[in-house]
């Protein structure tokens, strides 16, 4: 009985402490500030808590938090009489929500429970969208969400280099789905996420960090660079040490990794935050801002030069970014082809991703077409959209991130306020980075780039589609107009 209360006391406490939050997200008017507490929940605690106690419950405790602040300011605003207007690009994320639900009913679809699942996985972050669009409407609340952002990776960056230091079966004892996935049990038998030296046959984890998968603390530090760039610069002199602190945890999680997607990933929205941030009057600062981002990365490596998971990230400079990529997701991406050609309309949702796993049990390799009963490969962005929302979610998907991207570098580039400017950059950057991560994993179903796409394209269609009509905020009236 003392060992059923030593176990269930602190998990009823918790349970206790995040209904308490629950009921305030929903009450409260100040929804900036529950949607930080949200960004917090996701970068710290949400990965942790799934693999703490090995149960899929607490993955809806996330969505409960945004359910709670989406009813929340819906039920206030028709209170009040508040009229709901559309944001921009609002109608084709509609319509991509439309578009899963539609899938839901395919007749090729895994039935009621798994097309549930799978139409969570694909909707749970859309709010996110029309929260950030709402919320983040005063230049203050800008820094703030960088801050969030790198501060759970900088958090993330020195849980992972202590797993780092860890044998597999000491990161095991941590809970349940540790142990699955570091030993390879239950649904991931046969898929531990372990490292292993190609010349001494040398075992080591691959980390996690705060996420509930490995690499999940290196994708957050890739997301988090530019924005770490950001706060080092805007820094005031007596908050530089702080951003120096954070800057170590940041290098940590992309330097004990063991991902070879996120360091690309790292790079790809570096050098697109270089091309929106820089101009004539800030150029030298862009390129001193990069030089540091890519020394900060290259000293990481050169102090875990030893660490297995080290080596195996470094073999993208040994053997090249697009030979790794082709022996690893070659085949893979091949079948993007097969697919779009045999299911254009998609096969329905819950089969790939989270969804596909938890309801299988067996993991996503376990997945057959219905048709032709061949397995279906679900590693890449694109196969999962492809096989779940067919040609159409592609290319909604892809319009909205496209266009995002296009009127960063357009609008970004002419905003006159030189630390504004980069505090957008910094937002709009990583939009990059996802889509190169999309040829090597699924990015719309997993945390945290699902919540970092939703949520960073409601904030850049509120400054750069809504409020780039203000000539306040830009260096010419010509982009005024715009």
């Amino acid at each position: 009985m003392n060992v059923v209360n030593a176990v269930s006391g602190p998990a009823a406490l918790g349970a206790v402490v995040f209904l308490v939050v629950a009921a305030w997200c929903f009450s409260t008017r100040r929804v900036d500030v529950s949607l930080a507490v949200l960004g917090l929940y996701l970068g710290l605690l949400d990965g942790y808590l799934k693999l703490r106690t090995g149960s899929q419950l607490v993955a809806l405790g996330r969505d409960v938090l945004i359910v709670a602040i989406t009813a929340g300011t819906l039920l206030r605003a028709l209170r009040s009489n508040q009229p709901l207007s559309l944001p921009p690009l609002g109608g084709f994320v509609l319509t991509f929500a439309g578009l899963v639900v539609v899938e839901m009913f395919n007749p090729e679809g895994r039935g009621f429970a798994g097309a549930l699942a799978g139409a969570r996985q694909h909707l749970e972050f859309v709010p996110l969208f029309f929260l950030g669009y709402a919320f983040v409407r005063e230049e203050s609340q800008v820094p703030k969400v960088l801050l969030i952002l790198v501060v759970c990776a900088a958090v993330g960056g020195v849980v992972s280099y202590l797993q780092s230091t860890l044998t597999p079966e000491q990161l095991a004892s941590w809970g349940p789905g540790y142990r699955e996935r570091t030993l390879g049990t239950g649904a991931f038998q046969g898929g531990g996420r372990l490292a292993v030296d190609a010349e001494t046959g040398a075992i080591a984890i691959r980390p996690f960090g705060l996420g509930s998968d490995a690499g999940a603390g290196a994708v957050i530090g890739a997301l988090a660079l530019p924005a770490l760039l950001t706060l080092i610069f805007a820094a005031r002199r007596r908050l530089r040490l702080g951003t120096v602190l954070l800057a170590l945890g940041v290098t940590l999680s992309l330097a004990t990794s063991g991902s070879r997607a996120a360091i690309i990933t790292a790079f790809v929205s570096l050098v697109t935050f270089g091309v929106i941030a820089s101009g004539s009057r800030i150029a030298l600062r862009t390129v001193v801002g990069l030089a540091i981002g890519v020394t900060m990365i290259y000293a990481g490596f050169a102090q875990l030069s030893s660490s297995v998971a080290t080596q195996r990230t470094k073999s993208i400079v040994s053997r090249g970014a697009v030979s790794t990529y082709q022996d690893e997701r070659g085949a893979s991406l091949g079948r993007f082809d097969d697919y779009a050609s045999e299911h254009p309309l998609g096969i329905g949702v819950g089969y790939g991703g989270p969804a596909g796993t938890v309801f299988l049990g067996t993991g996503d390799r376990s997945i057959r077409d219905p048709r032709t009963g061949q397995l279906l490969d679900f590693e890449t962005q694109w196969n999962f959209l492809v096989l779940e929302l067919g040609l159409p979610g592609i290319a909604l998907f892809l319009f909205i991130n496209l266009r995002l991207l296009a009127v960063g570098v357009a609008r970004i580039r002419r905003i006159s306020d030189q630390i504004f400017r980069w505090q957008l950059a910094a937002i709009a950057a990583p939009l990059a980075g996802l889509l190169v991560q999309g040829f090597a994993g699924i990015t719309t179903a997993s945390v945290p780039a699902a919540p970092y796409f939703w949520f960073a394209g409601g904030v850049l269609s509120y400054w750069l589609l809504k409020r780039s009509r203000m000539p306040r905020r830009l260096g010419s009236p010509a982009g005024a107009s715009q």
